[in-house]
């Protein structure tokens, strides 16, 4: 089986769009390669024996999806061979859905702490605290872009304004700005005045929530900044190194 490298390659792999597209069609077009796809799977016992419901309603799906031709249209010996191919192509995709399923996704680990940490925000005492309350107040109503006006307006007149800042990044996260939310995450990393500094981890958190190409690894590289800092206990130090193993 001169192909056997490859096709455990990609059972193995987290293959992009392109790759499976790619393996799924030489499955359909050439039955030599289907049969040895069969025998992998057979002999890893890839797919599993019992389903879920649903599960078997995607095969199923899947499985018509593929039935483009009639029985009574086809040679019996090519028919099996088809059939074959098509019952292959349909484990190869349903075992694709189910590794996605299971999955964790950069954005779906951000939309997870954003719900739990970022849609409500209390203030702390501070000389701007009427206008800072207000911002919140807004925010805490969803009332986003008024609240940002706020939070941007007292970090500009009070650069040492760290609480403006960091509110000033989280609006921008949920209005979808993520450039201008890390440009305020930056700008509150590197308060130096500031001991439990969670510019770095919100970063992160932002480009997780982005999530668009080398962000992944972007997220991973500054969780891992955070998990590894000495000492001072970071805000995020620990929800840092749990995100990064579900990133690994």
């Amino acid at each position: 089986m001169e192909n056997i490298e490859y096709i455990e390659d990609y059972f193995k792999s987290n293959p992009n769009d392109k790759e499976k597209q790619a393996f799924e069609q030489r499955i359909i077009s050439d039955n030599s390669f289907a049969e040895e796809v069969a025998f992998y799977i057979s002999a890893n016992g890839v797919i599993k024996d019992q389903l879920l419901e649903e599960k078997k309603q995607r095969f199923r799906k899947i499985y018509d999806d593929h039935k483009v031709i009639p029985f009574t249209k086809r040679p019996v010996n090519k028919f099996v061979r088809y059939l074959a191919a098509a019952c292959v192509v349909a484990a190869v995709i349903l075992l694709t859905w189910f590794l996605k399923s299971d999955s964790h996704s950069p954005q779906q680990l951000a939309d997870k702490y954003i719900d739990q940490n970022w849609q409500t925000m209390s203030g702390t005492m501070s000389s701007s605290q009427d206008s800072l309350q207000t911002g919140l107040a807004l925010f805490n109503s969803h009332k986003y872009n008024p609240a940002l006006e706020i939070f941007e307006t007292l970090a500009k007149t009070d650069p040492a304004n760290y609480t403006a800042k960091k509110y000033a990044g989280i609006v921008a996260v949920q209005l979808g700005d993520y450039e201008k939310a890390l440009t305020y995450f930056t700008r509150l990393e590197t308060d130096t005045a500031l001991y439990n500094n969670p510019g770095k981890f919100y970063k992160a958190i932002t480009v997780m929530k982005r999530n668009g190409p080398g962000d992944k690894e972007s997220a991973k590289a500054l969780l891992k900044e955070v998990s590894d800092q000495p000492g001072q206990e970071m805000e995020g130090k620990a929800e840092a190194a749990e995100l990064l193993k579900k990133l690994q």
